[in-house]
């Protein structure tokens, strides 16, 4: 499965079982479930079940029932003291500790008595089991409520959940393990999360003649700035992607910088009458913070293809915001790709989860919105989400956002959807990051090929 369904959606759906069956047939199914995941994997093993007051309690006491009671229980009564020394004693007794504290429906800081178990649960070093989701966790958007349970096993009860997949839930899941409920999920979602997966990009990649010439493959260009180093990675990892050309348009003070650019990459001093000769135009990366905001404001304007919009072009309208949604509320296909702190420079949207934020800022500029990051979130303005769910910390380096504008600007050149080219973009980076040999940029643009080629053919 690759949908992802908010707390509001899974109460709809668990509000049309309900009504169709009954509560006692959705809690017990679910209980069942549970049952027949520790029946498969924890045989003769000695289970503690700490249970909240919740509908997750009842998912934890049920199974506890199912199995004849000859597993331990612990209940976290709310009305009464939790004694410390009596839940140490069961953890010590326990092999495996199932947490049914809480579930998706927490919307508040975990405090008390409740805090205080789940400290003692992750001191433990005991193999811990979430149902549902790890106590403490937002659903919705991957925060931690004050404090949450360290999982190392989560079963997603009936559906998989954002707050999986973002930070800082996302490191706190362990594996995930999805236990099917048999509730009914409805294509027309808003909005509509889903996950990343091979599976919808296939045969993305258009098959050509072999009677093309370079200019069928497209043609990407790149404004450079005074920092050649990003626009060269744009304009390689485009070529790389498989267009035809790309090329750097400089500004004549910046010329020098450019003079041991890659052989392959045309590099030409500015003028606008290349702006209607060329399919992608990319803005951003290495331009410099005091780069003309007018220039700016005039390419996006005239250009006539999709336009790619990353690093200082977004940060240098910090201080003209306005000017930035209207500018781009004008335009289609258009993509932004803020990484946390350019997206705060030009977004009033703050104390957000990442989904709301990146989602109300495509429906205020009608455009893509991709927030970078280890969870990287990408908005559409038609309430379409998706989100990266395990790309490598080694994407933590310089010019890997400069190389995730070229394979977009590479892909959009030849003529791949819109929104495919974005998300497969995101996922060929994705997929680079997982070689244990891939460390820095130049290692990056050397595996996109390869991980380009698993897409062309269904492989």
């Amino acid at each position: 499965m690759s949908e992802l369904l908010t707390i509001e959606q899974i109460k709809e759906y668990e509000n049309r079982y309900i009504k169709k069956n009954s509560f006692n047939k959705l809690i017990n199914n679910a209980s069942q479930k549970i049952y027949e995941f520790i029946k498969n994997n924890f045989k003769n093993k000695k289970i503690l079940f700490i249970c909240g007051p919740g509908n997750n309690g009842v998912d934890g006491k049920l199974t506890y029932e199912l199995l004849n009671k000859r597993k331990f229980i612990y209940l976290l009564d709310k009305n009464k003291d939790l004694k410390l020394e009596n839940l140490q004693n069961e953890i010590n007794k326990a092999d495996i500790i199932f947490d049914c504290i809480f579930g998706i429906g927490l919307n508040k800081k975990v405090e008390g008595k409740f805090r205080l178990a789940i400290e003692l649960i992750n001191k433990s070093k005991k193999n811990v089991v979430s149902v549902d989701i790890p106590s403490g966790i937002n659903s919705d958007s991957g925060r931690l409520m004050g404090v949450s349970v360290d999982a190392d096993i989560t079963l997603a009860m009936g559906s998989l959940k954002p707050g999986y997949f973002l930070l800082p839930g996302k490191e706190k899941i362990g594996k995930l393990v999805l236990l099917n409920l048999s509730l009914s999920i409805f294509a027309k979602r808003d909005p509509d999360i889903k996950l990343i997966q091979k599976t919808y990009l296939n045969e993305i990649i258009p098959k050509l003649s072999l009677g093309i010439n370079k200019y069928d493959k497209g043609h990407v260009l790149v404004l450079g700035g005074e920092m050649s180093g990003a626009s060269r990675l744009v304009a390689y990892a485009a070529r790389k992607s498989g267009c035809g050309l790309s090329t750097i348009l400089v500004d004549k003070k910046n010329l020098k910088y450019y003079s041991t650019c890659e052989p392959g990459t045309i590099v030409k001093q500015f003028k606008n009458d290349y702006l209607f000769k060329e399919d992608i135009l990319v803005l951003g990366p290495g331009l410099g913070k005091e780069f003309s905001r007018q220039k700016i404001k005039n390419l996006i304007k005239s250009f006539l293809g999709s336009i790619v919009i990353d690093a200082d072009a977004i940060s240098i309208f910090e201080n003209h915001k306005k000017d930035f949604y209207d500018l781009l509320k004008a335009r289609r296909n258009i993509v932004i790709t803020p990484h946390e702190g350019e997206f705060k420079r030009v977004f009033k949207i703050v104390n957000q989860s990442k989904i709301i934020s990146s989602l109300k800022a495509s429906k205020m500029i009608k455009n893509c919105v991709l927030f970078k990051g280890n969870d990287t979130v990408i908005a559409f303005p038609s309430s379409k989400i998706w989100i990266n769910s395990s790309s490598d910390n080694c994407l933590a380096t310089a010019g890997s956002g400069d190389i995730l504008c070229g394979i977009i600007a590479g892909l959009l050149a030849q003529k791949v959807n819109f929104e495919k080219a974005i998300i497969a973009s995101v996922w060929i980076q994705n997929e680079i990051s997982k070689s244990k040999t891939n460390v820095v940029v130049e290692d990056f643009l050397k595996a996109i090929p390869e991980v380009i080629n698993a897409l062309k053919n269904n492989n």
